[in-house]
């Protein structure tokens, strides 16, 4: 494919918070930049969406996408279209997805929609028109879009990319004596937000388990306890009889460096439309214990990366006590998942393709 020509992008998305379609909107814009292309992100409420594009120098605007505010994002999309030309208007997520349609049919600029989650809306169908492009995060999400009635002509999968590669190694030993953890332990990792979806219930009743063979197991929970969860996860830690083989860390600004002092990562999700956390702990060469669900099998390779098991604590225990028992295939599972992002899926190579829905969008092929 020829190397398209600067390209202008408006990305739109309906949240500022900090889950996956909100830092993959970062990588993307920042990377385009980088590659002198126009970028500018029209996202709502001030927090850390909007904090980070500023420190990253990425042009944005705080524009509110309820209620009236509606109305006025699709205004000063149009407004903003034809004031910089724009190629095309990339939103993310079902609300920015509205927005981004309605401003494309005024203003005559395609839309590329990225579908990050699992979602019945038709929203998705009636995009799939003109030269307009959905961009499913996996092959699971292209046939679920193509099983709600969008033609598949119209879509391209696009993996998510990640920088985790880019980071330098760091110290096991500082991790575990930050959180008071003794050397001795081997920590097994889940990364996410806390809650009943990413199966944080099994991997309690799985932990309890392990320890049978594996005294020196210790999880590590990274990531926000969601409130209506929190009380029901404790009592199932203490149940479980594992309080003292449990760190929570709650919001993490240094994941890599949390990967790096993890044995192994686990991601025992009931639903995953991608699985980016799978992906980063690859990047840092852990081998991953995760769900044969959604989009998790496209991304940890069974038997090659980690270990595929159904979501059933027996069978996670079974797979996490095989890896802790067995340092060679851990670590060469390790190093094979490392080389995989790093052929397959880091931000260059997500955007290269990105580029490549842009100029189609845009008309240039």
């Amino acid at each position: 494919m020829v190397t398209p020509s600067q390209l202008r992008i408006l990305q739109v998305i309906s949240s500022s918070a900090t889950s996956g379609a909100e830092k993959h909107v970062v990588h993307l814009s920042r990377k385009l930049q980088e590659k002198g292309h126009f970028v500018k992100v029209v996202c709502p409420s001030k927090g850390w969406l909007p904090t980070v594009l500023e420190d990253s120098e990425i042009p944005s605007k705080i524009s509110m996408m309820k209620g009236t505010g509606w109305y006025r994002t699709m205004l000063y999309l149009i407004h903003q279209s034809r004031k910089h030309k724009i190629d095309v208007i990339h939103t993310h997520l079902t609300r920015a997805a509205y927005i981004g349609h309605a401003a494309s049919l005024l203003s005559r600029t395609p839309v590329v929609t990225s579908v990050h989650i699992a979602n019945n809306d038709q929203i998705y169908k009636r995009l799939a028109r003109g030269t307009n492009r959905l961009v499913a995060v996996s092959n699971f999400v292209r046939g679920m879009l193509h099983g709600k009635g969008v033609p598949d002509r119209y879509v391209d999968t696009v993996y998510n990319g990640t920088d985790f590669v880019d980071f330098a190694l760091s110290d096991p030993a500082a991790v575990k004596d930050e959180f008071k953890i003794p050397h001795s332990r081997r920590l097994i990792g889940l990364v996410g937000r806390v809650c009943k979806e990413k199966g944080h219930l099994e991997m309690v009743e799985a932990m309890k388990l392990v320890r049978k063979d594996h005294p020196e197991a210790h999880i590590m929970f990274v990531g926000k306890v969601e409130e209506p969860f929190a009380e029901e996860f404790d009592d199932a830690i203490r149940s479980a009889g594992i309080e003292d083989r449990v760190t929570l860390t709650g919001i993490r600004h240094d994941v890599p460096r949390l990967l790096d002092s993890m044995t192994m990562s686990t991601m025992p999700s009931h639903i995953e439309t991608f699985g980016i956390a799978a992906l980063e702990a690859m990047a840092r060469s852990k081998a991953v214990v995760a769900t044969r669900v959604g989009g998790l099998p496209e991304v940890v390779r069974h038997g090659q990366t980690g270990i595929l098991v159904d979501l059933r604590p027996d069978e996670i225990a079974e797979a996490v006590s095989y890896l802790l028992a067995n340092d060679d295939v851990r670590e060469q599972m390790g190093a094979n998942g490392r080389k995989i992002v790093e052929q397959k899926f880091t931000v260059g190579e997500m955007v290269r393709q990105f580029e490549g829905v842009y100029s189609r969008a845009a008309g240039r092929e």
